[in-house]
């Protein structure tokens, strides 16, 4: 009998066998209709291969499905964060937010889609559809005239002219219990050397077939075929025909609606101005909402949640942090202000100013923080590779980073507070929207505006100056030379 090879890689191993063969019937019941069924089998297929992306974006999509938006909120930030250029899964997860009336960071993502992929029209009327649920009529039909959707511009220009705007009420559901999640290990942080690559404006490399990518232009039941020439094969060994390996992404739900490939696909119901719970509404129990509404906690073994604009920690020792944006904590934790450090020794000047200031937790807990408005966190590892970065964009550190505080003095005001880091550790910042990086070479120098220069990595001279003569202000940037990486957060729209 031939050997059947997976995507190149060679013989199927019996986990790769078992793996598709999971994927393959999760799919078909997810294509009919039988959610939980389609749920278990997915989850068995992600524990087998947890950094499979097809099967993590069907998982999501099941969850989804389900109504377990946390579960699906997850599995999509997970994906964001491993694929921060990709237009879809951000489109993805803005639905989920969108879903559980997270208005805001559904905004944050459909407009990070739009500036990754401007012609992309499901993330232009899906940011549309949340500017107007917000009331902001002017910018939402901007988007809708970018999505070709003509009727729904005319609507916010009757609203812009003072007419009503109708929007169409959420269906009344009772939260999903959610079931208990598989365990896996998190996402591997940045390796060394990875920061350029990672960000790299043009180093985003395509997706391979074997890694089983769930694309908008691919079903995500197109599974690979034997390529032994004898013919197609379903995913557990047996003789099938083509059409089976692909018939679930066409398949039909029971009231006919084809089923979206992904919840790029799906149109989201926007929640109501209305009080949350109306005379027509079923009311869920409290013991039934409470555990939906969870906040995703860390652990010892998942020492570090970032997902958006929030952002949670296990404490076992000691954390520098800034506690701006806190939420809450659990278990015994003290704080202690703490100091910025020259030439290694500690000074008497605080490390930030009021709520922002830095702060050295001790003891074991967990802490729970959101982002400001217009904000998200971003986590790495530094590796054996210094950085240096902008004070405000540090938000918190391991205490085995090494930090040590510096000024870049300019004639422009203000001058460039900066925090150089290094160490083997993880460094949590904070950024007003996606990362880039843009290569230094001696003989290009960079100059980026102050307001969007996170920091610079390798052999790099700062230098501030003036991007115009006009007053008031001039505009005020940082000239960079010498060889390395400058790290740039490009501002949401």
């Amino acid at each position: 009998m031939p050997t059947t090879r997976v995507m190149g890689r060679g013989p199927k191993s019996p986990v790769d066998e078992e793996f598709l063969k999971q994927l393959f019937q999760g799919g078909e019941l997810l294509a009919q209709g039988r959610l939980d069924e389609a749920r278990r089998l997915l989850e068995r297929a992600h524990q087998l291969q947890p950094r499979n992306e097809k099967g993590r974006n069907m998982l999501g999509l099941a969850y989804f499905k389900l109504g377990h938006f946390d579960r699906a909120a997850e599995i999509y930030e997970a994906l964001v964060r491993d694929n921060p250029v990709d237009a879809t899964l951000r489109v993805n997860l803005g639905l989920v937010y969108l879903k559980t009336n997270a208005l805001q960071r559904a905004m944050r993502e459909f407009a990070t889609a739009t500036d990754l992929q401007p012609d992309h029209k499901k993330a232009h009327n899906y940011l549309g559809l949340a500017l107007a649920q917000a009331g902001e009529y002017g910018r939402a039909r901007q988007h809708f005239l970018v999505a070709g959707s003509e009727a729904m511009a005319q609507k916010m220009a009757r609203a812009i002219a003072g007419n009503s705007f109708a929007r169409t009420p959420a269906r009344a559901a009772t939260p999903a219990p959610i079931p208990a999640p598989a365990a896996r290990p998190p996402p591997p942080p940045p390796t060394e050397g990875q920061w350029g690559a990672q960000f790299g404006l043009d180093e985003v490399p395509p997706a391979t077939d074997d890694e089983l990518r769930f694309d908008e232009d691919e079903g995500p039941g197109a599974l690979p075929a034997s390529d032994s020439g004898d013919g197609a094969h379903a995913p557990d060994g047996t003789p099938g025909d083509e059409a089976r390996a692909t018939s679930w992404a066409s398949a039909s739900q029971p009231d006919g609606e084809r089923l979206p490939e992904s919840l790029d696909g799906a149109t989201p119901e926007l929640p109501p101005q209305s009080p949350v719970f109306a005379a027509t509404e079923e009311v869920p129990l409290l013991a039934e909402l409470t555990p939906a509404l969870a906040l995703e906690g860390a652990s010892p073994t998942q020492r570090l949640r970032v997902g958006g604009g929030s952002f949670s920690v296990y404490v076992e020792g000691e954390l520098l942090t800034r506690l701006e944006g806190l939420v809450a904590f659990s278990g015994q934790l003290e704080f202690e202000p703490e100091r910025k450090r020259f030439r290694g020794r500690a000074t008497d000047e605080p490390f930030g100013q009021g709520s922002a200031r830095f702060t050295r937790a001790s003891g074991r807990g967990v802490l729970f923080l959101e982002a400001a408005e217009g904000h998200s966190f971003l986590a790495t590892d530094l590796g054996d590779t210094g950085v240096y970065v902008r004070e405000e964009c540090v938000f918190a550190f391991e205490e085995v980073v090494a930090f040590e505080n510096g000024k870049v003095p300019s004639d422009v005001p203000p001058d460039l507070d900066l925090v150089y880091l290094r160490g083997q550790g993880r460094v949590v910042l904070r950024v007003r929207g996606a990362l880039r990086s843009v290569g230094v070479t001696p003989e290009a120098p960079v100059t980026v505006p102050m307001s969007y220069l996170v920091g610079w990595q390798g052999s790099v001279t700062p230098r501030v100056v003036s991007l115009s003569r006009d007053n008031p202000p001039p505009g005020v940037g940082v000239e960079l030379s010498g060889e390395g990486f400058a790290l740039i957060s490009l501002p949401l729209r």
